[in-house]
């Protein structure tokens, strides 16, 4: 029987879906999308050329026109398992002056929009009290909204810590500067309170938590190896596994 997914996370996730094997849809991919974005309303205020990459103009526009819950929506009576990461959370947000909210991702940037914006256009960084008050707000309406669509038994959020050294036992370059400790730390806390909210949040082994040398996008601390992979694979499929029986 086949199983379907979708995933709102990042390269965490997708990586592991390609290894899951035969029998799985993926519906959909919503990628590069803050917590706090997709919960905001959409904003006007950045139109703009395409960008040369097709699925990283397919990331920005999405994120510009908050386009999580639609997904969602569109999506909700096919889905056997929503898979959920957080590490797209890593980049914080910009304050429009419209009072939206977009990610400052690495499209948004390289695309100039913003200079395009007159105003204020505060980042909010992750791991601050002011994003953690802007994240909580938008987790709780979020996963009630999950609740509302019937997707809360079907739900695992996967809590994966960066790594600090690649397989090879070298050292990780941190991520803007920020020390992964302390990353891991807000991470730790973003989980926890949707724990509280009664989602299941699966924790991977630190025996696996290790950057892969060999990348595709070259070693980073959340690029992790087969082993991690392999242990993410195996938690979508026992989740699908029990969606199919309630099937039944």
């Amino acid at each position: 029987m086949q199983k379907n997914v979708m995933i709102y996370g990042s390269c965490v996730s997708r990586d592991a879906f390609q290894e899951i094997g035969a029998g799985y849809d993926l519906l959909a991919y919503v990628a590069r999308q803050s917590m706090i974005s997709a919960l905001s309303q959409p904003t006007a205020l950045l139109p703009g050329d395409p960008l040369g990459s097709a699925s990283q103009n397919r990331s920005l526009t999405a994120d510009i026109k908050s386009s999580l819950m639609q997904q969602l929506r569109r999506h909700a009576a096919d889905i056997d398992v929503l898979v959920i990461d957080l590490t797209d959370e890593r980049p914080g947000v910009v304050a429009l002056p419209d009072g939206s909210y977009v990610t400052n991702s690495h499209e948004l940037v390289s695309s100039g929009r913003l200079e395009m914006v007159p105003g204020r256009k505060p980042v909010i960084n992750v791991a601050t009290e002011r994003h953690w008050t802007l994240w909580e707000s938008a987790a709780n309406r979020f996963f009630k909204a999950l609740t509302s669509l019937g997707l809360m038994e079907k739900t695992i959020v996967l809590s994966t810590p960066w790594a600090e050294v690649t397989e090879n036992g070298e050292p990780v370059e941190e991520f803007q500067g920020r020390p992964t400790a302390e990353m891991n730390a807000y991470f730790g806390e973003c989980c926890a309170h949707i724990r509280s909210l009664g989602y299941t949040v699966l924790n991977m082994p630190e025996d696996v938590r290790y950057a892969a040398s060999d990348h595709k996008f070259g070693a980073a601390t959340y690029h992790f190896g087969t082993e991690a992979n392999s242990w993410i694979a195996a938690q979508i499929r026992g989740a699908a596994n029990v969606a199919v029986q309630s099937r039944k």
